[in-house]
């Protein structure tokens, strides 16, 4: 009350003092200017804004214990393999995503961040096995183009092997039964000794007789030298390449690029390597997805092989294109849809590739790149490169694998490595025109 009666004084003394001169002027418009605003004070001060108020978020749901166990064994797990999973907190975030698509690109998956439980189950059997064993580890990364990341893939190809049995134990010693209380015990039965047969006496050995003199002449200069006959030249293998190849990729560091790219022919090879390692996870996924089985495999794939390998006897006497169209021919007169020659291709191609079998990859892949997938004649032509199931001819290969780098250029969707494509393509591109 005291307050509203000062400042109806100031703004009758401000109302009064209007009429003076120009000085008394300026001392009321300040006087008037201090009064309002007093008065604007005072009426914010008896009406103040009104409160905001704000909803809380809503907690998220506990996520159960073992869930987010779950998530930290797999963490860790990927980790462990070199995939970057960050901090093992069982939340998994963008970086953990990237690491497990990163995972799925080394099993040929679905590169989507969303791993499954049989990936999981995977991660976490290969980590007990690499630490069972840390020699049979060390020989698998050594083979594998992915180093370390590879050892899951590695494992889930080759099972462990069965435990040995637990030695039978010893026959426990045989005791005579208890005498009754108080009378004499027998004394113990002693412990049945194996009876060894009775070794013969040697037979007595002839004196050896002096050489005649006729048999000595018989022997002439032509019988001085055996003969056990040639060696015939060891078939190329694609095992072997791959494996030696891996020696020589880990002792320079790593893989070689676009910019750096010391070795052609060695950055082929790994190119190669590469994708024989995709091209048979993706083969065994397929095989897997459809239901057949090992016999069926080996019986139709085999059927397949003797049918088109004089189809493709000499791919190097005429350009890709001819001899694909060849192979068309048979594919068009069998009746099978491409779709179904493609699964076809693709499930005797890891066949092939996992056997070590030159000619059932070859036939493979022609019929694959026959039925619409012709970036899969890369692999031919590595493999007439190196003299996979044919005379190594590099000219022939480098017709190949320019007609496979062609149609991905086009648009073709590529055989192997999807999110590698272009990095794939520069290498490929730089290493056949260096080679």
């Amino acid at each position: 009350m005291k307050r509203q009666s000062f400042l109806n004084v100031g703004l009758a003394v401000s109302l009064a003092l209007a009429p003076q001169a120009s000085a008394a002027d300026d001392l009321g418009a300040g006087l008037a200017g201090l009064v309002i605003g007093a008065m604007i004070a005072g009426a914010a001060q008896n009406n103040p804004p009104p409160r905001q108020h704000r909803t809380p978020r809503k907690a998220a749901p506990a996520r159960p214990a073992a869930e987010v166990q779950a998530d930290k064994d797999m963490q860790q797990a990927l980790n462990n393999f070199g995939f970057d999973a960050g901090p093992v907190d069982g939340s998994p975030g963008k970086r953990t995503r990237a690491a497990i698509a990163a995972f799925q690109g080394t099993l040929g998956r679905m590169q989507d961040g969303v791993i499954t439980a049989d990936q999981r189950a995977l991660l976490q059997d290969a980590m007990a096995r690499e630490r069972l064993n840390p020699a049979e580890a060390a020989q698998l990364a050594a083979a594998n183009p992915y180093g370390r990341r590879g050892l899951p893939a590695m494992y889930q190809r080759t099972p462990m092997a069965p435990a040995a049995p637990y030695p039978t134990p010893m026959p426990p010693y045989p005791q005579a039964p208890a005498a009754p209380y108080g009378q004499p015990q027998a004394p113990a039965t002693p412990y049945a000794q194996p009876q060894l047969p009775a070794t013969p006496a040697p037979a007595p050995v002839p004196p050896v007789a002096a050489p005649a003199a006729a048999a000595a002449a018989a022997i002439t200069a032509q019988d001085s030298i055996p003969d056990f006959g040639d060696l015939s030249p060891p078939a190329a293998s694609m095992n072997n390449l791959c494996n030696q190849t891996n020696v020589l990729t880990t002792s320079n560091g790593g893989m070689a690029t676009a910019e750096q790219m010391p070795n052609p022919g060695l950055a082929l090879d790994e190119q190669f390597c590469l994708a024989r390692t995709f091209a048979t996870a993706d083969g065994e996924k397929v095989a897997k997805d459809v239901g057949a089985t090992q016999a069926l495999i080996t019986s139709l794939c085999g059927q397949m092989k003797t049918a088109l390998s004089a189809k493709l006897a000499d791919p190097a006497a005429r350009p890709p294109e001819a001899t694909l169209a060849e192979i068309r021919k048979v594919i068009d007169a069998s009746g099978k849809t491409l779709s179904a020659t493609q699964v076809s291709g693709r499930v005797c191609l890891a066949e092939g590739y996992r056997t070590d079998d030159a000619a059932m990859a070859n036939v493979a892949l022609a019929t694959l790149a026959a039925a619409e997938m012709k970036p899969y004649a890369e692999l031919l032509g590595h493999h007439l490169r190196e003299g996979f199931g044919f005379t190594a001819n590099p000219e022939a290969s480098r017709a190949w694998i320019r007609f496979a780098l062609d149609a991905v250029t086009s648009g073709a969707a590529p055989a192997v490595l999807p999110n590698q494509t272009a990095e794939r393509t520069a290498i490929l591109s730089k290493a056949i025109t260096a080679n």
